[in-house]
């Protein structure tokens, strides 16, 4: 495979393929359960539900799209016809899933069905579309430092996709009217809908455009003679017995869980337990926008620096001691009362260290997935990028669905009243909440961290790695 020259056209519309997802998986995880449960009714349990299994189903389908994708032969190269067949179905279903018709809304069965439907239809039409559009990053460049930079711009976009719809959610759709706060009122979110759908086209559209000259510089698959499900299944068991692939894969197991479950319960922690208003939540997606820009320079300084494994184990610490340390000095008395002017600036400056330092993590750990590729074809004798990212996305949906199903059992247990306003929440419920967030959340992290450890590749090895598979 000849290697592609990247300008800086090409590195930024890579990245912006990652905006669509960001703004998707924002909607999942901090706007979803709320609509469905508090806003529609449906139970927070079979909300959760219908959400893991649609995970379940996407996730299963990953590797199958990965290997596909790998192994494509077309004029368009091995990523782009997957890429642009999914760009309308994508919106499509997106734009529905937050509008559901009147008839299904008076059954709770009915609903969850929906609700299921469209989750299933949306996961599985962006796998379409990101697991190819990821697995560019190893056929664009073999540099070490590269890829750190590309998977920052990657990760940069997806954040600030997610936030950008954030933050015209909580400013426009979602904003507090006559009626009370607009977080617990259905109308706004159906124009939610409608403008993510219009946002992510327009993101997959460019990104597919922007990157579809570099298909002749790259990697084009060997014929394969016959293609049975035991040679696909084979092929991609070969993936999963490379050492440092099984370290992030179970990472990522770890780590998908509890970010699905921290995710799931922010909007509630937020609206609850802080007594935020959309107002306020607005101004934390403008910070969180700015972390995200400046942790593209970070990471790729700690990357050269560290090298990536020591820099991200790194970064995982610092966001395990700051990520649940305002809930603890809630509890501990030793913050301001909701609604005080000393509070929110408090509450914004850790938001916007969290959303850094988790970025940074986030892109680390992406470029050492993306160096496991060619650790992998020493022993193959393949080119799997797909899988590689495939199976890390598998990992990845799995747990944040078994996350949102906790996040989903713990709001039964407390007993969340449906339609209550923050005030009218009783301060014990709000501590419980905060004693079965903690030990969960930490416990998964932590496990998380173990795992990584157990990676090896560095920088002299992955140059090794590179050299030995150039002709492949």
């Amino acid at each position: 495979m000849a290697q592609y020259q990247l300008d800086g056209k090409t590195k930024f519309v890579y990245g912006l393929g990652a905006a669509p997802f960001g703004i998707k998986e924002n909607g999942f995880s901090y706007f979803l359960l709320i609509f469905y449960s508090q806003v529609l009714g449906l139970q927070p349990f079979l909300t959760s539900l219908a959400l893991t299994i649609a995970i379940a189903v996407d996730a299963i389908t990953d590797p199958l799209i990965g290997y596909w994708s790998d192994n494509l032969r077309s004029k368009w190269g091995r990523r782009h016809p997957f890429m642009y067949l999914s760009i309308i179905p994508i919106c499509l279903s997106y734009a529905v899933m937050w509008n559901p018709p009147t008839p299904v809304l008076d059954d709770q069965m009915n609903l969850f069905f929906y609700l299921l439907a469209c989750a299933v239809m949306i996961r599985v039409f962006l796998t379409f579309f990101e697991v190819p559009s990821t697995a560019l990053i190893s056929e664009l460049t073999s540099d070490y430092d590269t890829r750190t930079e590309l998977m920052g711009l990657r990760f940069m976009f997806g954040w600030l996709g997610g936030i950008g719809m954030a933050f015209l959610a909580y400013s426009t759709f979602l904003a507090a009217n006559e009626n009370g706060n607009g977080i617990l009122q259905a109308g706004g979110y159906v124009k939610y809908g409608l403008a993510a759908s219009a946002l992510m086209f327009v993101g997959m559209v460019v990104s597919s455009l922007g990157t579809h000259k570099a298909i002749p510089h790259l990697h084009v698959p060997p014929e394969q003679e016959k293609v049975t499900p035991f040679v696909v299944l084979s092929e991609i068991l070969d993936v999963f017995k490379n050492k440092n692939f099984q370290a992030l894969f179970l990472a990522s197991i770890f780590f998908g869980t509890a970010s699905g479950f921290t995710a799931s319960l922010s909007i509630y922690f937020s609206t609850f337990f802080w007594e935020l208003k959309p107002s306020q939540l607005a101004i934390f997606t403008i910070f969180q926008a700015v972390a995200a820009v400046c942790a593209v320079p970070i990471a790729r300084f700690l990357g050269k620096r560290f090298d990536k494994k020591r820099a991200a184990l790194g970064s995982f610490v610092v966001m395990l001691m700051i990520g649940p340390s305002m809930w603890l000095s809630r509890l501990s008395g030793l913050l301001p009362e909701n609604g005080s002017e000393a509070l929110f600036p408090i509450l914004l400056t850790h938001n916007f260290s969290q959303v850094l330092i988790i970025i940074v993590f986030y892109i680390l750990f992406g470029s050492m997935m993306a160096d496991v590729v060619e650790d992998s074809a020493v022993d193959t004798a393949r080119r799997n990028e797909g899988v590689i990212f495939a199976a890390r996305a598998f990992a990845g949906k799995m747990v944040a669905g078994m996350g949102i199903m906790l996040a989903g059992l713990v709001l039964t247990l407390i007993n969340l009243p449906r339609n209550a306003q923050p005030s009218e929440v009783p301060e014990e419920t709000l501590v419980d909440l905060v004693l079965y967030a903690v030990p969960i959340e930490a416990f998964f992290y932590i496990a998380a961290f173990f795992m990584m450890r157990r990676y090896r590749i560095t920088r002299r090895q992955h140059g090794e790695n590179v050299e030995k598979v150039s002709s492949i």
